[in-house]
Formats: C-alpha cells, sequence, structure tokens
C-alpha cells in the first residue's frame, strides 16, 4: 500500500490558479497600470498543482552529490526563439528534472512545459531568456532549494513553498522597511523615480549576492563617514568605486512630456533604433554593476556602499559602537500574506553574520545590513525609528527574486499604489507613470 508522503492543498491550488487566471489584479496594483503588463498562459488548477508537484519532490533530489536548482516554464515552444527541441517530447517528472537541472545552470535555462494532444504536461525543451531586457508574462516555477519553491507570473513572485507551508507572497513589507531610509538620502532635485532605482538596485544586489552561494554581508550607508566607528580598523580591502562605466545614464522622458498622450505617442513614435539600443545598454549596465558589486561581498567580511551603490570597502570587520547600548530584540517579518510582526530576543539569531549584521544597523540608525546566508537565506536588517529595535524581514529572498525588467515594472506599480508618489509629484503622475512605463516596454521589446 502506498500513501502520498506530500499532499499540496486543493485550496491554496485553488486560489492560486484563481489569482492567475483571474483579473490583471495579479499584474498591477494600480488600476492606472493594468494595461501596461502582459497576461500570460494561465494553466488549468490541475496542471499547475501537477508542475508544484514535480518541482517539490524534484527540490529534495541530488545529482552526483549536488542539489538540483531548475525552473519551469509554461510556455508553447513555436512562440519562443533561442531553444533546444527535444525530437521526442518528455514526460514531466522529479527524476527528469533532477537530470537536466545541473546542465541549465550557468548560464542559466527554463525547462519548457506544454500540454500534448491528451492534455498531459510534457517537456518539449529548454529556453534561455534574458530577463534583464524582456518581460516574463507567463507561469515560471523555480526550485530554490529543498522544499523552497516560488511561483512566478509576469515577472514577479505570487507565491512560494517553504517548509512545511504554502504561502502568498506580500512584498510591501519591504518597501515599509526599507523606502524610509532610501528616502531620507534623496538629494532635493531627485524625483520619485529615482527612488525606486535604488530599491531596484539593492533587490538586484541581495539577489547576486544569494547566487555566489558563499554568504556574504552588504552594509548600505549614508554618505557621511559614521559608519567607519562600526567597523574595526584596519580595513584590509578599503579605496571606493562605483564600478558603473562613467557613460551609464538612465535617462528618462520628462514628467511634463509624459504627462500628456501627444507627447507620449510621439516619444515612443519618434525613438529611432540608436536611442532604443542607448537605453538598453545602459539598463544593463546597472544590472552589471549591480553583479560587480555583490560578488565582492564572497569575500569574508562586510561590504560598505552607499545607497547610490558607491563602494567604500569590503572585506570588513563589525564591531559594537559601545557595549553598554546593544541590541535586545528583533521586530520579525516575513514577506507573507496574513503573517503579523513577531518580537523576538536577540540572542535568538544564529551565525556571526546576522549578529554583526543587526548590531550595525541598531548602531547605524540610517543604514541598512543585507545578510545572504550559504543555504540561500536573505535577511534584511534596519533600525525602527519609532521604537528603536530592529526590524528583520527573514525569508527575504522569497519577496525578493523577481524576474528582471518585469519585476522592476511591478515594483514601479506598486510603488504608485502605496503613495511613494504622493509628496512632490502633479496632479498628472499617474499618466506619468503608466507613460514611462509602457515608453520602457516598448523601447526594450523593440530593440
Amino acid at each position: 500500500m502506498h500513501s502520498p508522503a506530500f499532499q499540496l492543498s486543493p485550496q491554496f491550488v485553488q486560489e492560486l490558479s484563481d489569482r492567475i487566471s483571474g483579473s490583471k489584479e495579479v499584474l498591477a496594483p494600480h488600476s492606472a497600470l493594468g494595461d501596461v503588463f502582459l497576461v500570460g498562459n494561465a494553466p488549468s488548477p490541475e496542471h499547475l498543482a501537477e508542475m508544484i508537484n514535480v518541482a517539490h519532490w524534484a527540490s529534495y533530489a541530488t545529482e552526483e552529490g549536488y542539489s538540483v536548482t531548475a525552473s519551469l516554464l509554461l510556455r508553447q515552444p513555436d512562440h519562443i526563439t533561442d531553444t533546444f527541441h527535444f525530437d521526442t517530447h518528455i514526460e514531466l517528472t522529479a527524476r527528469t528534472i533532477v537530470k537536466l537541472g545541473p546542465a541549465l545552470e550557468d548560464p542559466r535555462a527554463d525547462i519548457g512545459v506544454w500540454p500534448d494532444e491528451a492534455g498531459q504536461l510534457k517537456i518539449w525543451g529548454f529556453t534561455t531568456i534574458s530577463y534583464e531586457t524582456a518581460i516574463a508574462s507567463d507561469l515560471l516555477i523555480k526550485i530554490l532549494g529543498p522544499g523552497r519553491i516560488l511561483i512566478m507570473y509576469s515577472g514577479r513572485t505570487i507565491a512560494a513553498l517553504t517548509a512545511n507551508r504554502a504561502v502568498f507572497i506580500d512584498s510591501r513589507s519591504f518597501l515599509h522597511t526599507v523606502m524610509p531610509k532610501i528616502a531620507a538620502q534623496a538629494h532635493t532635485t531627485d524625483i520619485s523615480l529615482v527612488n525606486l532605482f535604488r530599491y531596484n538596485a539593492i533587490l538586484k544586489i541581495a539577489q547576486q549576492m544569494r547566487t555566489h552561494g558563499r554568504g556574504g554581508t552588504v552594509l548600505i550607508v549614508p554618505e557621511d563617514m559614521n559608519w567607519k566607528k562600526s567597523i574595526k580598523a584596519p580595513i584590509h580591502y578599503t579605496g571606493g568605486a562605483s564600478f558603473l562605466d562613467p557613460d551609464a545614464m538612465l535617462s528618462t522622458p520628462s514628467r511634463t512630456e509624459l504627462a500628456d498622450n501627444e507627447n507620449l505617442l510621439r516619444i515612443v513614435r519618434d525613438m529611432n533604433l540608436t536611442l532604443k539600443k542607448d537605453w538598453l545598454r545602459n539598463w544593463q549596465q546597472v544590472q552589471q554593476q549591480c553583479t560587480r558589486i555583490a560578488r565582492l561581498t564572497a569575500v569574508d567580511g562586510a561590504l560598505v556602499m552607499t545607497f547610490d551603490r558607491y563602494v567604500y570597502c569590503f572585506g570588513a570587520k563589525i564591531e559594537t559602537i559601545d557595549t553598554r547600548t546593544i541590541a535586545t530584540s528583533l521586530s520579525v517579518i516575513e514577506p507573507f500574506e496574513g503573517h503579523s510582526m513577531g518580537v523576538h530576543p536577540f540572542s535568538s539569531l544564529t551565525g556571526t553574520r546576522h549578529i554583526s549584521a543587526a548590531q550595525f544597523a541598531y548602531d547605524q540608525p540610517g543604514a541598512i545590513s543585507i545578510v545572504a546566508s550559504q543555504d540561500g537565506n536573505v535577511t534584511f536588517f534596519t533600525r525602527d525609528m519609532e521604537t528603536g529595535g530592529i526590524l528583520t524581514i527573514q525569508q527575504a529572498e522569497m519577496a525578493l527574486l523577481h524576474e528582471g525588467l518585469g519585476g522592476s515594472l511591478w515594483n514601479l506599480s506598486l510603488f504608485s499604489d502605496m503613495g511613494w508618489l504622493e509628496k512632490d509629484v502633479s496632479k498628472n503622475e499617474e499618466g506619468y507613470i503608466a507613460g514611462f512605463v509602457r515608453w520602457m516596454r516598448n523601447a526594450l521589446l523593440k530593440a
């Protein structure tokens, strides 16, 4: 007699299916932006459950001693370029994923899945998609580690399996925690979208820290030198660099131009190939900058940089400013719907990286500390200016792993929906945001 050891909740699957196949609310929380995002293939509840189950069981397997990381993409094979097509489609099983996974990790390729004539899901091949310059509209299921699965749609994570839980993702905890520190460092001449670019870059660096798998710490600090009080001297790897090519300037149409529909149409119509290529190149350079910064976190110690990604040093050792004023408690947030904040003692932290990063955030109230563990867990720390305690976002990797351009557009929509554009914008700001997204999407899709 055989009984399943793991049973995916039918209620969770149905709710997930409804969110994917229902209205565009899953794509854009702001009603003014709903028509900007692309809608991909929506699986049936049965196919959705099958893909999640296969990914779940594959996540526990190893191939020649290595854990498997792979991703399943629900898309028709004839809609994709740069692919490898199998002559005979292969059964979608955990064992097949385990065998294919190691060959598709670096550079990453997604395993293409689509129903055959009989309605059975089959693997038709694999494809390489540049998510940094494309908007992924289809269902993507990623294996992060044993029992840890991300379910993504239109470039953003909407649900996950973690440990023995099936959860829906709520990224608002990130914005509530991180954006006040970013906004506090903004220059008077900055428009609101500059803060969003800073936010997206921080998430990108955290993603890349997680990718190299060696663990690491990033300390994001104001432009003053107070951070040096929390760093033990001497600092072996110090100097300074932005790791950004000098001609990388993310220019955008002005707010006045984009607020007017006629001007918007003219901008998109008149945009020549050179401008498209320049914008695409600059976008890629910022992504490369984040990757260059993140690789330095593989060196033992912490990397210190500003909110505009100027790196002061790496390999730095953190020390407490005053041992008489150490942190005593943590306000812990998880980026899941329905999760309430919990208060835990500081002693609940394990590992020197987490303890030192949390203490740094406590001693440097304007800073944000990010820790990536070797097992892929990502944690954010920052000082709560109201209570004086430490705000902690655990399992942050479940919310920050949006895919490239599509994820950035989602963050833009969420940014607008949460009112972060209201302080210094005109009455036409909604038109500006929607116009900017359309302009950026057209520039990249037609490049």
